[in-house]
C-alpha cells in the first residue's frame, strides 16, 4: 500500500515537486494574482480528472460478467500562451515592498513623520494593480511583477513603480504536459450497464498532508432493450471524481455524454471508440498570505475557486484486447487537450 501511495504522488509534477515551496510561492500573492498564476494547472486538473474513464461502450447484453482493474494515466498539454499572463487585480503590498516604492517613486525621506504616515496608509490599502510575468508553468528564470499605478497619498505624490516578486517565478519551469495516474475498477455488464470506481483511502504524505481520491462512473447501452441489434455499441455515461491533497488543493470534476465503439475480432481484437462529452470541473485553492508587521508575521487566509476551461470535448481512441489484457490509447480534443493511456486486466 505504501508503494502504491507514492505512485499516486505522480498525479502531477505540481505535487511531486516541492509542494511546500509552492505554498511559500503562493504566500506572496493576493487571490487575484494567484488565480491567474495557477490557472494553467487548475484547467489541467479538471481535464485530467475527466479523462481516461472509458475505453469503449458496454455491450448490449443483459448479463455478461466482466471485472477489470485498469491502471491508467492522463496528460494535459500546455501551450506557449499558458506560460505567462498579464491581468489586472488587487494587491496589498508588504512593508519592504512599500519602502521600495516610496524610495524609488516619491520624494519622501525614510524616517520622517510624513514618510511613516504615507507608509502606514499604504500598508492598510488594497491597491488596484497590474500583474505581469510567468504562470506556474512558465520559465523559472522569469519573475512576476506587480505594477503600482501611482497615487496621491496624504497629499504626497507616489509615482508608478513595478515591484518584482522574487519569490514568484515559473515553478514548473515550462513543463510541456501535466500527467496524472489513476486506478480504476470496472464492473459489468448487467442489462447493458457497466459501473466504474476510482478510490484511494486517505493517507498522510510527508510535506503534502493528507491525500485522498474518489470517483465513480456509469454507462448504459440502450441497445439492450431493442429487438434488433445496433451496428455498434452505443452508450450514455456519467462520471464524477474528487481529489484532495493536503490543505492546498481540492478538485472535483464531472462529465456526461455519448460513447460509441465497435469491436473487431475475438480473443485478440481491436475496438475503436469515440465519445462526445460535456464536462465541468473546479479547483479550490487555500493558503496563507504572509505579512510582516511590527508585532511579527501575520498569516491572512486566502481561499478561492477556479473553474476548468473545458465544456464540450470529443474523444477518439482504440482498445487492443489480448485475452485477459487490454491496452487503450485515446486523445481528447477540447479547450484543453488531453491524451490518455490505460492497461486493464480481468475477464
Amino acid at each position: 500500500m505504501r508503494k502504491m501511495s507514492y505512485a499516486f504522488l505522480a498525479l502531477s509534477f505540481l505535487f511531486s515537486l516541492k509542494a511546500q515551496s509552492l505554498e511559500e510561492t503562493l504566500s506572496n500573492l493576493s487571490s487575484s494574482g494567484a488565480s491567474a498564476y495557477v490557472a494553467p494547472i487548475t484547467g489541467a486538473f479538471g481535464a485530467n480528472l475527466n479523462s481516461g474513464w472509458f475505453n469503449g461502450a458496454p455491450s448490449a447484453s443483459k448479463f455478461t460478467p466482466n471485472i477489470e482493474l485498469k491502471i491508467g494515466a492522463s496528460g494535459t498539454f500546455f501551450s506557449d500562451e499558458n506560460k505567462s499572463f498579464s491581468s489586472a487585480g488587487t494587491y496589498r503590498y508588504t512593508s519592504s515592498q512599500i519602502d521600495m516604492i516610496l524610495q524609488n517613486a516619491s520624494s519622501l525621506q525614510p524616517g520622517t513623520a510624513m514618510y511613516n504616515q504615507v507608509k502606514a496608509e499604504m500598508m492598510a490599502t488594497e491597491f488596484s494593480v497590474q500583474f505581469s510575468g510567468p504562470t506556474i508553468v512558465g520559465n523559472k528564470n522569469d519573475v512576476l511583477e506587480v505594477k503600482f499605478p501611482g497615487e496621491t497619498i496624504q497629499g504626497q505624490v507616489v509615482g508608478e513603480y513595478s515591484v518584482q516578486l522574487t519569490g514568484v517565478s515559473g515553478f514548473l519551469d515550462e513543463i510541456p504536459i501535466l500527467p496524472q495516474p489513476s486506478a480504476q475498477l470496472n464492473l459489468g455488464t448487467v442489462f447493458g450497464t457497466d459501473v466504474a470506481f476510482r478510490y484511494f483511502p486517505e493517507i498522510e504524505i510527508s510535506d503534502l498532508g493528507k491525500f485522498s481520491m474518489f470517483g465513480f462512473g456509469i454507462m448504459h447501452n440502450p441497445g439492450v432493450w431493442l429487438k434488433n441489434p445496433l451496428p455498434l455499441d452505443l452508450a450514455v455515461g456519467y462520471f464524477y471524481q474528487s481529489l484532495e491533497v493536503g490543505s492546498l488543493f481540492v478538485a472535483s470534476a464531472s462529465q456526461f455524454g455519448i460513447i460509441a465503439s465497435k469491436q473487431f475480432g475475438a480473443g485478440i481484437s481491436v475496438t475503436p471508440y469515440a465519445g462526445l462529452t460535456f464536462e465541468s470541473s473546479s479547483t479550490k485553492l487555500s493558503y496563507n498570505r504572509i505579512f510582516t508587521s511590527p508585532a511579527g508575521d501575520i498569516a491572512v487566509p486566502i481561499n478561492f475557486e477556479s473553474e476548468g476551461e473545458n465544456s464540450a470535448a470529443f474523444t477518439l481512441g482504440a482498445t487492443f484486447d489480448i485475452f485477459i489484457m487490454k491496452l487503450n490509447v485515446d486523445y481528447k480534443l477540447a479547450s484543453v487537450n488531453t491524451v490518455s493511456v490505460g492497461l486493464s486486466f480481468g475477464y
